[in-house]
């Protein structure tokens, strides 16, 4: 099943229910002036609530485009996580009527979606200390799931830290923070994928891939006072990933390998220079610029600045770097392959967001800020062929190596396999790294 399809489900089902959908909210929006909105949830709702000339009723359903910078860098190291997405969300105000959700929620994941039902385990709230208060067990959704059929077996409960939502401190003015216990619902891949034969949700080792949950909001926190109180107009919100959903449908390894991203692979693969380069570095290289472009092509649709120092120009501007010094890695020059990429990920998008200016947009912003990172990269190479004279080629101290990365703007990741080619070897932590440049000297790269 593709995204639009399961697009289309997900709408359908909360619409014959009374749902009225609602358009989605830019995610440039005034409420997070140093960032992007970063989930579906109420920041978007009220957004689009307040575009409505008459609010009818109290259940509404929309697709909300997400981005999520603090995920950035858990693109390419596993197989679910991506810094763009696609969230359909439900939302009823109101009673927090947790039976009804749970078993719609079961309803469109095995009889709307066909997920086999014993490839699925559900998670609620055991209970927790949260702001000093102790909070009982969740009883009543953890008899919902019962009351499903679900065997007992696969269902869990989990503490605060995993089934227990609050509100982020980012949005502007906001004093009072919204919270309350969550449901979550999981795709089992296998006791082969997993730890061990007694691993269950929650466990990060891979085996089991959240797609679905519903969020009971129905606490508020003081930020004075730091506790909690009940709601005035608590409120329930039921969402899906759906990039998660396809990978689980069409039986892919990860969301990468969803029809979404075919054209995007296959756009790049054909330029792709990688003799000697390990297969994992190839792979997270691929993963890292399918991501990063189809982030930026649709924060740019969505109106966001030119890559800058602050705020959410700066995330523009990291996402480009990224972007080129992952192309770097596998020997391809950027603007060469970068208008097949976009044409990939143009035919994909929505009608709406099929339009020239984007494109052209998005190619300004790359081009300019291409020539300042590749120029930060000379600068630093200088620099390390310097330490690198001073030391008579003995390998780089780690300080040396923070330093090009802190001051200069030199990935570490590239400096190792500078050093590499030059048969100096040194231990560093990739974790925080963009990439290499194939062991080329980067002027070859300016125009």
């Amino acid at each position: 099943m593709k995204p639009e399809q399961i697009r289309k489900r997900f709408i359908e089902f909360y619409e014959n229910l009374g749902y009225l959908l609602l358009p989605k909210a830019s995610m440039v929006d005034p409420s997070i002036p140093m960032s992007f909105v970063m989930s579906a949830g109420l920041v978007q709702v009220e957004a689009s609530l307040s575009r409505l000339r008459e609010r009818k009723g109290s259940q509404f359903v929309l697709v909300q485009d997400c981005f999520r910078h603090f995920d950035m860098d858990k693109v390419g190291t596993d197989d679910i996580h991506l810094s763009f997405f696609e969230m359909p969300g439900a939302f009823a105000f109101g009673l927090n009527e947790k039976a009804k959700a749970v078993q719609r929620m079961w309803q469109f994941a095995t009889s709307i979606l066909g997920i086999e039902k014993e490839d699925i385990w559900a998670t609620y709230f055991a209970g927790g200390t949260v702001l000093g208060d102790y909070l009982l067990e969740d009883i009543e959704t953890k008899q919902a799931w019962l009351d499903t059929g679900i065997s007992p077996n696969r269902l869990v409960g989990l503490g605060p830290e995993n089934n227990y939502w609050i509100q982020g401190r980012g949005i502007n003015g906001i004093e009072i923070r919204k919270c309350g216990p969550n449901t979550e619902l999981f795709f089992d891949r296998g006791q082969n994928k997993g730890c061990n034969k007694n691993c269950k949700p929650g466990c990060a080792c891979g085996r089991f891939i959240e797609f679905s949950n519903s969020l009971f909001i129905c606490f508020e926190i003081n930020s004075e006072k730091n506790a909690l109180s009940a709601l005035t107009n608590p409120f329930t919100e039921t969402v899906i990933g759906i990039e998660r959903v396809a990978m689980i449908l069409q039986n892919a390894k990860t969301v990468f390998e969803i029809d979404e991203y075919k054209s995007i692979f296959d756009a790049m693969d054909g330029y792709i220079i990688a003799d000697g380069l390990e297969e994992s570095l190839v792979r997270s290289s691929r993963q890292i610029i399918a991501d990063h472009v189809r982030s930026l092509y649709y924060l740019v649709a969505n109106n966001a600045p030119p890559p800058g120092k602050d705020g959410r120009a700066r995330i523009v501007k990291m996402l480009i770097r990224r972007v080129i010094t992952r192309l770097l890695v596998l020997g391809i020059y950027p603007m060469e392959i970068l208008l097949n990429i976009l044409e990939a990920i143009r035919k994909n998008a929505p009608q709406e967001l099929q339009q020239e200016w984007i494109q052209d947009r998005f190619v300004i912003y790359f081009h300019s800020e291409s020539k300042r990172f590749l120029r930060t990269i000379e600068r630093a190479n200088r620099q390390l062929s310097q330490y690198l004279n001073e030391g008579k080629d003995r390998t780089l101290s780690n300080a040396q190596i923070v330093h090009l990365e802190k001051n200069m703007g030199m990935p570490s990741l590239l400096t190792a396999m500078l050093l590499e080619s030059k048969n100096l070897f040194q231990e560093v932590d990739y974790s925080e790294s963009f990439g290499l440049i194939n062991g080329k000297n980067v002027s070859i790269y300016l125009d």
